[in-house]
This record gives structure tokens, sequence and C-alpha cells, in this order.
């Protein structure tokens, strides 16, 4: 007979079953035939359960001693791996969860660049070869002049103008708080009017361009198709002045969206890797209206550059820019007017024409439309849903695609499992948005953003005023 192993070492449901077989055997005469293979099979049984057991034991002394090396290879930068084997363990990769228990984390340092869709306008020389300041002094009258300029905070860490309203850059997150307000170039006025540089040059990565309209990638893309259009043939400083005329104000703003919405018919649901990568393979709208539904499109009050522009924002969103969105971000609330807002909005008409002025309250406007039936708050928030619903709809990103996740401002390496304590977020965020962006491709041989100067530029008489 084989061997019984030591009962310790057995299942308890193997145990029972040589128990109750041995049990069977005592009552039957020695040498019974039957009674001798039932228990020589439970024998068996439990010999390669007891097999199976030990291999066990091997297996994880080996993940104990693979854990040790590991640690003692870490052991000068004081990283440790966090033990699997051993979940009671104090040790383990610090992610410095917040108390609330919430962990925020994104996918960062891109592998690969998005497909590219490079910008395809005919290139043009600018109108004005001096500078913003130059232009400036040809102009004699005060109010045109104040045109060219923006009421700002800057950024002190990326040095981006930031709309005087918020309380953090919404490029790299750093708090606002004791920046002064000042003033700065209002570039995209130089876009119309074809300067050639301010503190740049005013090259755009165009889109598209015709005597009355622009549109262009935005240089801080917060997805790979994310464009501004603007009108060059009126000057209106921000939405506000879109109710002076409602119904004037309504077809703007539908010309906006109808031109950023050919270009991402044309340019980019036409390409068909860019397609399948960033738009999951889905078939192409048919018109603008069906983009409607996939684009997140609106205005901000304050704007960051005074000229009416749309910002056509296209999901997905950059992973990075998707984290910074779901943590109020972007398209902050009582600052961000979706376009669906706008048009229930101006389609009231008179019943919401008022006098605007530099000094109108926001809110008054927001109150006036509301008492009308458009609610501010319900449509912001469907917005948003639409977007976190978007965004999930595409699911663009892979894990494969990328070699970190930054959790909670900790960049965490995805290959090798370990902290990264010398890289920079931000660093990395800045790289991932050169590789994922469509602004100002093709890229020169020095990795340089590209672009051209509007072909119908305008003098500054040529401008009027929207009111």
């Amino acid at each position: 007979m084989i061997p019984a192993p030591p009962s310790r070492m057995l299942p308890s449901s193997l145990r029972g079953e040589v128990a109750a077989v041995r049990a069977a055997d005592a009552g039957i005469a020695d040498g019974a035939p039957e009674a001798e293979q039932r228990v020589q099979a439970a024998e068996q049984r439990a010999h390669e359960a007891e097999q199976r057991t030990l291999a066990a034991e091997q297996r994880l002394c080996e993940v104990e001693r693979r854990v040790k090396e590991l640690e003692a290879a870490h052991a000068d930068d004081g990283l440790q791996l966090e033990r699997k084997a051993q979940p009671d363990s104090g040790s383990g990769i610090e992610f410095t969860t917040p108390g609330t228990g919430f962990t925020t984390a994104y996918l960062a340092r891109a592998k690969s660049e998005v497909p590219v869709v490079p910008w395809t306008a005919e290139d043009s020389e600018p109108a004005f070869s001096g500078t913003i300041d130059e232009f400036r002094e040809t102009m004699a009258d005060e109010k045109t002049r104040a045109r060219l300029n923006n009421k700002v905070k800057v950024c002190a860490a990326c040095k981006k103008p930031c709309a005087i309203s918020l309380a953090s850059c919404n490029a790299c997150g750093t708090s606002l708080d004791g920046v002064p307000t000042t003033y700065n170039d209002n570039v995209f006025m130089g876009f119309v009017h074809g300067i050639s540089k301010g503190r740049f040059p005013y090259k755009m990565s165009l889109r598209y361009q015709d005597e009355s309209y622009l549109c262009f990638d935005d240089p801080l893309s917060l997805s790979p198709l994310h464009t501004n259009c603007i009108p060059t043939h009126c000057y209106v400083p921000d939405l506000r002045f879109l109710f002076v005329n409602p119904d004037r104000g309504l077809a703007l703003i539908n010309k906006l969206f109808e031109v950023g919405a050919k270009v991402a018919l044309e340019q980019f649901w036409s390409n068909e890797q860019f397609r399948n990568k960033i738009f999951n393979g889905e078939t192409k709208p048919q018109s603008a209206a069906d983009i409607m539904e996939t684009a997140c499109c609106g205005l901000n009050f304050p704007p960051s550059m005074y000229q009416l522009h749309l910002q056509f924002i296209h999901m997905p969103m950059l992973p990075y820019q998707y984290f910074m969105a779901r943590k109020n971000g972007h398209w902050h609330h009582g600052r961000f007017f979706p376009l669906e807002y706008l048009r229930k909005a101006l389609a009231l008409g008179d019943k919401v024409k008022m006098e605007v002025n530099e000094n109108t309250d926001i809110k008054d406007i927001i109150h006036k439309v509301s008492e009308n039936g458009v609610v501010y708050d319900s449509v912001h928030r469907e917005f948003l849903h639409k977007c976190w619903g978007l965004q999930e709809r595409f699911s663009a990103w892979a894990e494969s695609d990328f070699e970190c996740q930054v959790v909670n401002e900790k960049v965490y390496n995805m290959a090798d499992g370990r902290m990264e304590p010398g890289s920079d977020p931000k660093g990395i965020q800045a790289e991932d948005t050169k590789k994922l962006q469509n602004y100002g491709r093709p890229y020169t041989e020095e990795g340089k953003t590209t672009g051209t100067y509007y072909k119908y530029a305008k003098k500054a008489t040529e401008v009027e005023e929207f009111c």
C-alpha cells in the first residue's frame, strides 16, 4: 500500500475521504480486493494533493526570495515594492492617497504620436511685417487700439495668459492666487490683421480661412482635435455682446460651429488612421448636426483672448486634460457657456435683448435667460455628462500606449512597477501634449511647430463693431 502522507498536509475533504474508506475497510476481511482498491485510490489522490501543496509552497518561497532581491536592489533610492504575498505587511509603494480615499491617476509618457493630420491651408506671408506694437502706432483711434489688448492673469509656472476669473491655470493647474491682473497682446486680433509677430511669430496652424472666418488649431490643445473658430469681419470682445442683437448673435455662433464642423468632417474624420485610433473606428458622421453629438463646444467668459472664439473641442480629450476636466479644471461652472446653452438663449430673441457694456455682469444675462425658461445650471450639467459619456464612448487611450501613470502627482512606471521620484509630471505632460496634439503639424526637422498667416488679412477699418 502507498504510505499515508501526514494528515496536516491534506485538504480536509481528502482527510475525510481517507478516514471513511479506512473505517469501511475495518469491517471487511483482510484481502478483500474491492476494499483494498478503494483505499489505494483515496490514498493516491491524497498523495497527489500533497505534491500540489508542496509545489505551491515552493512557488511562494520563490516569490518571497524575488521580492527581497528587488527590495535590496532599490534600497539606495528608498523604493520598496508592494508585497502581494503578504497583504498585512507595512511596506509597499506610497501613492499618497488623500484622506478622502479617492485616488486620481492618468496615463502619461506616450510611447508614440497620434496619427498626424497636418494643417492644409494656403501658405501666406504676413500683411503687416512689423510687430503688434508697431501696428498700434499706425492706429489713431483709441477704441480701435484697445482691441489689441487682453485683461489677464499670467501663470507664473507655464506663462499662459489666463482669464482673470480663474483660480488656477487651465493649462498646467498651478494656482493663480495672488497673481495680479495685467494686460497682454490680443493675439487673435493679430491673426485677423495679419501681423507678423508680437512676443512670438503670429503664425497659425490654419485649418480653414475665408474673407469672414478663421479656424485654427488651439496652441493649448485639450484633445487631438481642438480648434478655435473666430470671425474676422467684425469685432466681438466676448459673448455678452451677442445679447445686444440676439438674432445676429445666434447666426454668428451657428456659422462658427459650421466652420468647425466642416474642418472636423473633411480633415479629421476623413483621415482613416486618425478615425480608427482616436474615434474608435466609428463611421464618419454625415453632417454638421451629427458632429454636434460628438463635439463639446462653447465660449468662455471672461475669455483669455478678447475676440469672440468658439472652442471646438472634439472628444476624446488627452488623458491629462480629461483628468483636469474631472477635477473641475476645465469648463468651469459660471465661466464656460456650452454652445447648446447659447443657442437656446439667443433663440429667445427680443426676450433676452439687452444693453451691454464692459461692466455688464454676466449673472444679469444668466438671470434674464433663466426667466425665459433656459436654465444655465441644467444645460451646463447636461453638457458635462455628455463629455464624460463621449470620453467613455471613444476610449482612445490604452495602457500599452504609455509607459507611466501619474498617481496623485507621483510618476509610477508601469513596466517595472516602481516610482520615479526624480520625474516631473508637468514636464511629462508637456511632452505628451506635443506627441498627442495636431497643432503645428507637420513639425520641422528640429521638432518645431509650423504655421502660416491669414490670406485675407484685414485693415483696422475693415473690422466692424458687432454692436
